[in-house]
């Protein structure tokens, strides 16, 4: 495993990562599309990401970025970079990112061309592809050892039957994701915030301790699934099981891309947001 203090750029200045994710892409476009009579084109989907990042960044501690479409706003960027190196689909159109694989233009010399401080891997996990998954994020963190950067590994559920699952399903499957994974040696992991953020505290803080326990890394949630309006809590009773922060997009920026006026959106609602978020962590 390699030293933790290349991940401590990461951090913010209490000690936690308070950290800002704008890599989504397809998922990204079809939401600025929404109301649209066509798609949005890879310019605007470029140029909201600038504006989110010019806007955002400076209340972050690091901000996570896609190559295809992050690029600008990377290189505006005044905190440090994580990188996405993975390719993600979804198996049913509209739903949920359950498909990934290594995006095979992110070599070590890209990376280190990017200016990326970490590179990231979103890795869908379910009971029936577990190798599948352990595979993937093996592969991820050679890559990262290669590049002689941090690698933060996303482990998300995603079972086809996943809408039959009970909270303490998915719960239990969220610890069991984080043992499997946590055998690829990662330098932080990135976890899903259990019942979605609106089940019992202590449940959530339960499970946090869980997987706090199996995972040798630190670790910090995301906030997709969860409501803008949950999310500040999830991460205060995640943060009291272990969690050391949080790595966030769309319940910072999500509305601003139906906002009349999403660059005072983003300045208003979304700066509030994630100053909230800082505040809760460290509560």
């Amino acid at each position: 495993m390699t030293s933790s203090l290349p991940l401590d750029r990461l951090r913010d200045r209490h000690g936690r990562f308070s950290m800002l994710a704008i890599d989504q892409r397809e998922s990204l476009r079809n939401m600025l599309s929404v109301g649209a009579p066509s798609p949005v084109s890879d310019d605007e989907l470029a140029a909201f990401k600038l504006l989110v990042v010019e806007t955002l960044v400076p209340h972050a501690s690091a901000v996570l970025i896609d190559r295809q479409y992050g690029g600008p706003a990377a290189a505006v960027s005044t905190r440090p970079v994580i990188l996405a190196a993975d390719i993600l689909s979804a198996s049913i159109p509209g739903g949920q990112v359950n498909v990934a694989s290594l995006d095979e233009e992110v070599t070590p010399d890209f990376a280190i061309g990017f200016g990326a401080a970490a590179l990231k891997v979103l890795v869908p996990w379910a009971p029936d592809r577990r190798d599948e998954a352990i595979d993937l994020s093996a592969r991820f963190m050679d890559l990262c050892r290669r590049a002689g950067l941090p690698g933060v590994v996303e482990g998300v559920v995603r079972p086809d039957d996943i809408a039959s699952w009970t909270d303490a399903d998915r719960n239990a499957a969220l610890v069991e994701a984080t043992r499997d994974l946590a055998t690829t040696n990662p330098d932080l992991y990135k976890a899903e915030v259990p019942s979605y953020g609106a089940g019992d505290p202590e449940v959530i803080t339960e499970t946090a301790r869980a997987i706090t326990e199996v995972v040798d890394c630190p670790w910090v949630v995301l906030s997709s699934g969860v409501t803008a309006a949950r999310f500040p809590d999830a991460v205060r009773a995640c943060v009291a099981g272990g969690a050391q922060g949080f790595l966030a997009g769309r319940a910072i920026w999500a509305d601003a891309t139906t906002s009349d006026d999403p660059a005072a959106f983003l300045a208003g609602e979304s700066v509030r947001r994630l100053q909230q978020l800082s505040a809760a962590e460290v509560a």
